[in-house]
């Protein structure tokens, strides 16, 4: 009965981690300014947040998928982050024998065996409890079969961690996509999908194709980020509708040699540019993505993407 009463006393304490908390999502394909949005002082947004690791006191954080590319600094914060709510074996073995991200330690079998020896009992209660919301090998993404799998961001794992620890009282995920959603641990999650409008969103390429500063650079010809995530979210159709903005085949087949794009006709052919749309089109949402609210990055509300001075946390 002992036993059961501080088990019970365990779980409530796990819940409360995330109750209280308000968790709201900035997607939409990268470079359409999400990050600068939310933390850059000199954005227009009326509300400013702090990069999780860079201030662990704040009331609202943002972190993204940016944050688990291999920046041993932001690695080190999350190792701090897990040993301080009660996973400190798992903590030292990810900093000090696989050197990975601790959500893979079961993937190494010969260092999860060493955790389960070294760990006390009530952390080992605690990972089994923590794994059935955001563990690796307990992925609710039906997609997740094995390790390595296509098109699958594991990345995503780095965020729920954090975000699951964090003592902030505002989570503001950033991502490329919408599968935080899937932890169902974090309840209702707020999406504001983040709508570059195509000609903004193209002069940021151009100007980021040979930036000085490698981590700002974009290959605008693969087909793993930018354009063609950018293409994923939007398509062509013949009323304003985001926006007001009406391009035309000729001006963004223009805009797309200044950005040293290969193949300006794949673009086209993505948006779902043909026929009667070739003299002029706008853009709208791709069926199926609903998010919450749609914020316009750059410019003042013209359409059904609100202005951005109305993206308040």
């Amino acid at each position: 009965m002992k036993f059961l009463k501080l088990y019970i006393s365990f779980i409530q304490l796990l819940k409360e981690e995330v109750e209280g908390k308000k968790f709201i999502l900035l997607s939409g394909p990268s470079a359409s300014g999400k990050t600068y949005l939310a933390t850059d002082p000199e954005s227009l947004a009326p509300t400013k947040i702090e990069d999780w690791y860079k201030n662990p006191k704040a009331d609202k954080v943002l972190v993204g998928t940016d944050n688990f590319g291999g920046d041993q600094d932001i690695f080190q914060k999350l190792i701090e982050l897990i040993s301080e709510n009660g996973l400190p074996e798992l903590a030292k073995l990810s900093a000090n024998s696989f050197k990975d991200y601790p959500w893979l330690i079961e993937i190494y079998k010969d260092d999860f065996k060493k955790w389960q020896e070294a760990a006390s009992g009530e952390e080992k209660k605690k990972y089994q409890e923590i794994r059935k919301h955001i563990g690796y090998l307990t992925d609710p993404d039906p997609k997740a079969k094995s390790q390595q799998r296509d098109g699958y961001d594991g990345r995503r794992f780095g965020m729920a961690w954090a975000a699951y620890f964090s003592k902030a009282k505002t989570i503001v995920f950033e991502d490329v996509d919408t599968g935080i959603k899937l932890f169902k641990v974090f309840g209702e999650i707020e999406d504001y999908l983040i709508f570059t409008p195509l000609d903004w969103y193209l002069k940021n390429i151009n100007s980021r194709v040979n930036s000085e500063n490698k981590a700002e650079r974009i290959d605008v010809n693969d087909k793993e980020t930018a354009l063609y995530q950018y293409c994923k979210w939007f398509q062509a159709t013949d009323k304003p509708d985001l926006d007001n903005k009406m391009y035309t085949v000729r001006n963004l087949e223009q805009m797309l040699i200044a950005a040293e794009h290969n193949n300006p006709r794949e673009i086209i052919d993505l948006l779902g540019v043909k026929d009667t749309l070739e003299n002029g089109f706008y853009l709208t949402t791709k069926p199926g993505i609903n998010p919450n609210e749609i914020i316009n990055s750059r410019d003042p509300s013209t359409g059904r993407a609100k202005s951005i001075s109305e993206l308040v946390f």
